[in-house]
Parts: structure tokens; sequence; C-alpha cells
């Protein structure tokens, strides 16, 4: 297996201020623009943004599943007797680790993000997907250890150290595998400027069932890739209930109203 890229691909665009589109657009674009957002969009709500630790999110559900298939002193019993016992695990509880609750998960993006200054039109199209795992939305990667490449050859990689272990924590939405957020704002100069160009999308979810999926791989060195790698994808599948747009460095809500798409 080889070692994918670390950093999540997205769109790449924020234009810049000082760059305002050309004023010859057609005049559908270049109406009177408003002091802030729209009234449609909804005047901008400051609030403080801390996201659930997907680590601790994961760690929990597995503790969870491991709790539910314990056998219990019933299934012991049944067992005993030898009276055939249900193969499934018994659901999980939730509220035990707090999870039965919406989650809020904060994706940094610095790409994806257009702004047309003449417009006052802040337009979204970011692909949250990473390369590892195509079709779902990743939300943490960590890779530890030294990678081999270029330093040593393939039978001494593992000898010499360059061993790695890479993290994944992914998001599944349903089954259309929707990785891209999409959505526009209409949104003043004077508050893009407040923005300096930090964005996040926040996502509003629910674990659902199967609540996690893991799944682990072992690549040994090889002429390519002198790296013993250990891969660890960890699934949490959700509902999303909403999709925002915010400048997290300052507190500010932009948008409530983005949508997943392919």
């Amino acid at each position: 297996m080889l070692v994918r890229s670390i950093a999540t691909c997205v769109l790449v665009c924020v234009s810049s201020l000082a760059h305002a589109e050309n004023a010859t657009e057609p005049a559908a674009t270049g109406h009177s623009p408003p002091a802030e957002l729209s009234a449609s969009a909804g005047a901008p709500s400051t609030q403080h943004f801390v996201g659930d630790d997907p680590v601790a999110v994961r760690d929990a559900l597995v503790k969870l599943r491991l709790m539910a298939e314990s056998p219990s002193l019933s299934d012991r019993v049944r067992s005993l007797a030898h009276v055939p016992v249900s193969g499934a695990p018994h659901d999980m509880d939730l509220a035990k680790a707090g999870l039965d609750r919406e989650l809020t998960f904060v994706i940094p993006v610095s790409y994806g993000i257009l702004y047309r200054s003449n417009a006052h039109r802040l337009t979204v199209d970011v692909d949250l997907a990473g390369d590892d795992v195509p079709g779902l939305i990743q939300l943490q990667k960590t890779v530890t250890g030294p990678r081999g490449r270029h330093l040593v050859v393939a039978p001494e990689a593992k000898a010499k150290g360059y061993v790695q272990h890479i993290d994944l924590i992914e998001l599944k939405i349903g089954e259309k595998h929707e990785t891209s957020v999409k959505g526009h704002v209409v949104l003043s100069q004077a508050l893009f400027a407040e923005t300096t160009g930090d964005f996040a999308i926040v996502l509003k979810c629910s674990i659902t069932p199967p609540y996690l999926t893991e799944e682990r791989e072992h690549s040994d060195p090889s002429i390519d890739e002198p790296t013993d790698i250990t891969t660890r994808t960890s699934t949490l599948h959700a509902t999303v209930h909403a999709i925002w747009l915010v400048s997290p460095q300052r507190d500010i809500v932009l948008s409530k109203k983005l949508h997943l798409s392919k």
C-alpha cells in the first residue's frame, strides 16, 4: 500500500478584496450591494466554536462496542444450557458515553472559497474528502513515525526504525458518498475583510447505526515505499442536520444554509 497525500484535497480560491471583479459583469450580478448579509441570509451571528474531538468520539464508541459485545449473565446461562444465543451484539447505549446528542465537527478549510467583491457574493465549493478514503469526509488524519523513502532500502527499513502508524477518522453520511459542501452567501466587503481568510465548515450531526466501523491494513516495506506502514481507518456513521460556514477566529457564523453534494 502506498502512503497517499496527507493533506485533504479541496478546491482552491479565496479572492482578495484588493482585486475586485471587473465592473463589466452582467447586470444581473451587478445589483446594488447590501451593507451586510442579505435579509434572506440573515444577519451574521457570533458563537464560540468548540467542536467534538473525533478521537474522543471514536474511542467512546469502541468502549461501548466492547461492552455491547460482552455476553450478559443470561447469555452465559443459555450457553451453559446449550441454548442458541444470537450472535448480534446488544444495541449500544449512546447515553452512557454522552453521545445521544447532536455532535459538532469543525473542519478548517483554506480552499474552495471564492468572493466576488463587486457582487458581494461568497461562493463555497469545498470537497471534504481526503486522498486516503474517497467518498468519505475526513475528520482527522494523524501520522506517527518516520518515512523511509530515499533514506533506506526496503529490507533494512523496519530494523532501522522506518515504521509508520496512520490513524484516519472518517465520517460517512448515508449511502450517497456526498463529500462536497456547496452554497452561496451575500456578504459585505467589510464583513469579508473581518474574516481575514479564516474559514471552517461546521457539521451538525447525530451518530446512527452501525455507529462505528473499523479497518486495519499493514504493508511491508517495498522498493517504492521502504516503510513499514500500519493504517487504522475508523468510520463514524452519521446523519447531518445542518452545515454552517463560520469564521472560527472571529466567532462569526456566515451561513447556516450550506448543503452536501457529490
